[in-house]
């Protein structure tokens, strides 16, 4: 089987920007695009492709211009405006056939946009010369955290009567698909545009963000080929090609929120159950809660983040949906009344779209009851420790203030027992000396005073202590009383 001029088409999109980062500065990777370009120029052996990203920015190294989120009369700018496509020619390493391609680089609103043809300029190709169209998959931008996604048209004549056009197509799709992605592509709908069938594959992956795209279209059609170079075509189909990777590219990302915030909600689960089994000791048991309310209060943070992220990609599926429908009708307009079927791109609203709106909405209904429950979980927490801090803290008041009071218990009856025992020493002092003198025996020598001095002195000093001991006891007792009596009234 043969195929009569045959091209291939990459339409890519990547973001410039993000509500997060505003709308002057662009995201973290938003050349990633074109410096695929570039790596693809580098395969090809194309300088002119390679030099690419010199080429599309200014004096101060910028592209385009910032997206205005209230106004949409930019919304579709060609970047190379001087001459709009970059054409050039190339003999892929292994191939003697010759290609000729061509960029188209754009922006539509907040998205990078470009379409890169190649093709045979021979006018009868065998289908499995065809791989050269797409050599060894250069036609693939990588992945990267802001590509919206990639769709492969395929745009070739069959020539003579085919028996099997469903056999042709996917002889097609095996030849400009590399080998070990083959089989990872499912037919999901077929239709009619200009005329001429079209079918679409999709590839089979768990993480919708790698999901890949194929359209094979067939000029099959006596006027297909004089209507597909009269009518404008291309603005439309780039425009519903852009809005149907927005969908799913926040569908992806909502799922992502989605699991974030479930992550968050088995946090608080278990801190909810980590409640009943607290340190019994005090001071242990309110480190804890205080620790537990910081991260609770970041987690209900991050929750309310990932909640309003998900709201976010709810608009942005309803808004593409409205702008995917907008274009579609576009298409209609141009097409064959009679003969041409776009059901194959009205379902994807009706059967894909409708349905990412509805999951999310019913994650919403799981998820926002949730945020009051961390609000719940950190009044609770706080409540506690706000309790167990005043209890902490009136139990270190009074031990502080028991031990003032002893202070004050001891210092009392100290001063009071010496202050009585100056006065008693004060008083008695004297007589006691004067009797010592006194009494002793007129013919008795002067050398024995000492020794009565010193056993009466220390007669006096023992007295004096009692003295003071007998007046403080008392004292203390009633300080003692007049703390207790206080301490109760508090």
């Amino acid at each position: 089987m043969k195929a009569a001029n045959p091209r291939l088409t990459l339409y890519a999109f990547h973001l410039r920007n993000n509500l997060a980062q505003g709308e002057e500065q662009p995201v973290d990777d938003a050349n990633h695009l074109w410096e695929q370009c570039q790596q693809l120029g580098k395969k090809l052996n194309v300088p002119r492709l390679e030099s690419l990203l010199e080429r599309l920015q200014d004096n101060q190294g910028k592209i385009a211009i910032s997206p205005s989120w209230d106004n949409r009369k930019n919304d579709y700018i060609e970047l190379l405006q001087s001459e709009r496509w970059l054409s050039f020619s190339a003999i892929p390493n292994g191939s003697v056939l010759q290609l000729r391609g061509a960029v188209y680089p754009l922006q539509i609103h907040d998205t990078y946009a470009v379409d890169i043809t190649l093709r045979y300029p021979y006018p009868h190709v065998e289908i499995d010369q065809l791989a050269g169209l797409n050599p060894q998959g250069c036609l693939k931008i990588a992945q990267s955290n802001s590509l919206l996604g990639q769709t492969l048209v395929l745009f070739a004549q069959p020539e003579g009567k085919l028996n099997d056009i469903q056999a042709f197509t996917d002889n097609c799709l095996n030849a400009i698909v590399p080998e070990l992605d083959r089989q990872n592509y499912r037919l999901s709908a077929q239709g009619k545009f200009l005329g001429s069938p079209i079918f679409e594959y999709n590839n089979i992956q768990e993480n919708l963000a790698q999901l890949s795209h194929i359209l094979i279209w067939l000029n099959y059609h006596p006027q297909t080929e004089t209507l597909e170079t009269a009518v404008d075509y291309g603005q439309p189909l780039i425009n519903l090609l852009c809005c149907r990777h927005k969908i799913i590219y926040a569908y992806s990302q909502s799922r992502w929120c989605n699991q974030q915030e479930r992550k968050l909600y088995r946090q608080l689960d278990g801190k909810a159950k980590g409640l009943q089994h607290l340190p019994s000791e005090p001071t242990q048991r309110l480190k804890k809660l205080k620790e537990w309310l910081t991260e609770l209060s970041q987690t209900a943070f991050d929750y309310a983040n990932h909640l309003r992220d998900l709201e976010l990609h709810r608009t942005t599926i309803e808004t593409n949906n409205k702008n995917y429908q907008f274009w579609l009708n576009q298409l209609k307009v141009i097409s064959l009344y009679k003969e041409d079927n776009l059901e194959l791109w009205q379902q994807f609203i009706s059967q894909k779209s409708e349905k990412f709106i509805e999951q999310i909405n019913t994650d919403l209904s799981y998820l926002l009851p949730s945020q009051q429950l961390f609000q719940q979980m950190i009044e609770t927490i706080r409540g506690i420790v706000e309790t167990e801090q005043a209890e902490s803290d009136r139990a270190t008041e009074s031990a502080a203030q028991k031990r003032q009071q002893r202070l004050e218990l001891i210092i009392t009856v100290v001063s009071t027992g010496l202050a009585v025992s100056g006065i008693s020493s004060q008083v008695t002092s004297e007589p006691v000396k004067t009797l010592i003198t006194k009494n002793q025996p007129s013919d008795s020598p002067e050398a024995a005073i000492p020794l009565y001095l010193s056993y009466y002195n220390f007669l006096d000093v023992l007295f004096h202590i009692i003295v003071g001991v007998l007046i403080a006891l008392p004292v203390g007792l009633i300080v003692w009383w007049m703390q207790k009596r206080s301490n109760r009234i508090r």
